[in-house]
């Protein structure tokens, strides 16, 4: 039996997982369901070359290794994995160890995280539960709408994967201060106010916020506000200089300039694509 020193698991910031998943192009392709027995080792051998997998626990628990950094695996915890690693396995519970490999391929995966090994803590679920026996179900079932439920139900799981990690890492402090932006978004309001009103330090309320978004207060409200500020551009004909103060800016020029800088493009030109002259 190999023996291998057990090291402290690599963990992912879960606005690092969001932006992730987000920018990249995601494709399901297959999985497979297995188990081990109480106790049992298995090694000697590699992931699949090429793909990236989802390692999800549906009973027991084992210390999963690749490249010999070491994973304690159960029912809450889900190992990344990427292409061509070592693996190897020892079950720690009384009981099989049974689990589930979901492969995907990423297509334009330049971040750090792609073809990476690390854990995501989601806490136990049903729905995820559910998610993925359905997945399984779908699987084993031959034709063109089953493949195409198959890329629906992964994609609804990884959303709630990441939903879930971020609920493990969640702050009330930067919860409050998103719920107090979005709801005095159109007052010119400060980051001081903010944090105030969060009863938190300016500096440790920015510290959490980019921890648990990763992004600023500042960049938060700014995109909030723009992304109103788009959606009354493309629906209606209120002038600009309204739409500024309806969004939070008194300055119609200001407004213009941020507008610009976000998308490369004044608020007149986004407009022009929606309505003849």
């Amino acid at each position: 039996m190999k023996v291998y020193k057990k090291k402290d698991a690599m963990t992912i910031q879960t606005n690092e997982l969001i932006k992730y998943f987000a920018n990249t192009t995601i494709q399901y392709v297959d999985l497979f369901v297995t188990s081990l027995g109480a106790n049992e080792h298995d090694h000697n051998r590699n992931t699949a070359p090429r793909l990236n997998g989802l390692v999800v626990t549906l009973s027991g628990s084992a210390d999963f290794s690749l490249n010999g950094e070491v994973y304690a695996l159960h029912k809450g915890v889900i190992l990344h994995a990427g292409p061509t690693m070592e693996i190897d396995i020892l079950v720690t519970s009384q009981e099989p160890w049974r689990y589930t490999v979901i492969h995907y391929e990423a297509m334009n995966g330049t971040n750090s995280i792609h073809k990476g090994h690390f854990e995501i803590d989601t806490g136990q679920h049903n729905k995820m539960d559910y998610l993925v026996q359905q997945l399984i179900h779908y699987e084993k079932i031959p034709g063109d709408i089953n493949k195409l439920k198959c890329k629906s139900l992964f994609l609804q799981l990884l959303e709630l994967i990441v939903v879930c990690a971020k609920m493990q890492t969640s702050n009330n402090v930067v919860d409050q201060a998103i719920t107090f932006m979005t709801e005095h978004y159109t007052s010119q309001i400060s980051i001081a106010e903010i944090a105030e009103e969060v009863g938190c330090d300016r500096r440790r309320l920015a510290y959490l916020f980019d921890k648990q978004t990763g992004m600023s207060p500042i960049q938060f409200l700014t995109e909030f506000r723009l992304k109103h500020a788009k959606e009354l551009l493309r629906t209606t004909s209120i002038p600009i200089k309204d739409i500024a103060e309806l969004v939070g800016y008194q300055d119609a020029f200001y407004f213009c300039r941020v507008f610009k800088k976000q998308y490369d493009q004044t608020p007149t030109n986004y407009r022009k694509q929606f309505f003849s002259d």
